[in-house]
């Protein structure tokens, strides 16, 4: 096994980026009562997260994208996988074996959470690694489908995620925690559609043709793949507004962050080099990072 090529597997930025903030969103979001055992559920949920996209979902995608020639056809800076079987760190079957080490330590994380945190964590545990799985796998592979990846795949999972979180402080869950985790999972669509941009042109020639939405929108509708972005930012926006009445602080900064996020998509040239796509690409996942702190307490 190449060590260096299972850490560029997992891809620590995305984690650092996606998994940890995720769960935090969840934590922060929860206003019960603490309960016994905090600190060991919320790195269980913690470790739980980055093997479930470090290993599982980033494996997944990077071998059927493989196969389909996506990824070798590329442009995208951050895009396009992890490259390990572009630059040839890591050989198919090692990379399977990382996805079953993952999803592995991913059943003993969401068992150990369920111990201390009750059957409640299973139903949600099991919708993320589902979604983590059909958004690369045949026959779903719903990332090849447009519309399909973010609501069947990357929408639950990242609600899951949030609410994995919350339940690691506190079972009992709130409505603010339901919003909030619908609030963060529109957000995450909406960037990872800005993230396809780059990729699109190799997205569209791969075989089978893989049919992001921003893709799709593009090449079919004959239409500005932002408009799907946008939409999505702005559906987040309603969302914030109506769980005002549940916590006027935290969704009124999540109304903000989306505003800002909206201005940095409609200046977007989303037919620019990947280099100024990325730029902004990185800026709309830093948001994000500011949203989850922005509601600490």
């Amino acid at each position: 096994m190449n060590w260096r090529g299972a850490w560029q597997l997992s891809r620590p930025l995305p984690l650092a980026i996606w998994s940890i903030p995720t769960v935090l969103m969840g934590f922060f979001l929860q206003q019960g009562a603490h309960v016994p055992h905090e600190g060991i559920s919320l790195a269980l949920a913690m470790i739980g997260a980055m093997l479930l996209q470090g290993f599982v979902t980033h494996g997944l995608n990077d071998l059927y994208d493989w196969d389909s020639g996506t990824d070798q056809a590329t442009t995208g800076i951050i895009s396009g996988g992890s490259r390990v079987l572009v630059h040839g760190l890591l050989t198919a079957r090692q990379i399977w074996w990382l996805v079953g080490a993952g999803t592995l330590g991913y059943i003993v994380t969401a068992i150990g959470l369920i111990a201390l945190r009750g059957d409640g964590v299973g139903i949600w545990a099991i919708l993320a690694l589902f979604g983590a799985v059909a958004y690369s796998v045949p026959p779903a592979r719903w990332s090849y489908r447009p519309f399909a990846g973010e609501w069947g795949a990357l929408f639950p999972t990242m609600v899951s995620g949030v609410v994995l979180g919350a339940m690691a402080k506190n079972p009992q869950l709130s409505s603010t925690v339901y919003i909030g985790a619908g609030v963060y999972g529109l957000y995450c669509v909406a960037s990872v559609m800005q993230h396809h941009l780059t990729d699109m042109d190799a997205d569209w020639q791969a075989h089978p043709p893989k049919r992001t939405t921003p893709a799709y929108w593009w090449r079919q509708k004959h239409r500005s793949p932002l408009e799907i972005i946008l939409a999505y930012q702005g559906l987040g926006i309603i969302v914030c507004l109506l769980g005002l009445y549940s916590d006027p602080r935290i969704f009124g900064a999540w109304a903000g962050i989306f505003a800002v996020a909206m201005l940095i998509t409609a200046l977007t040239p989303w037919h620019d080099d990947p280099w100024s796509l990325t730029r902004r690409d990185v800026a709309l996942k830093l948001l994000a990072i500011i949203g989850v702190m922005s509601i600490a307490h």
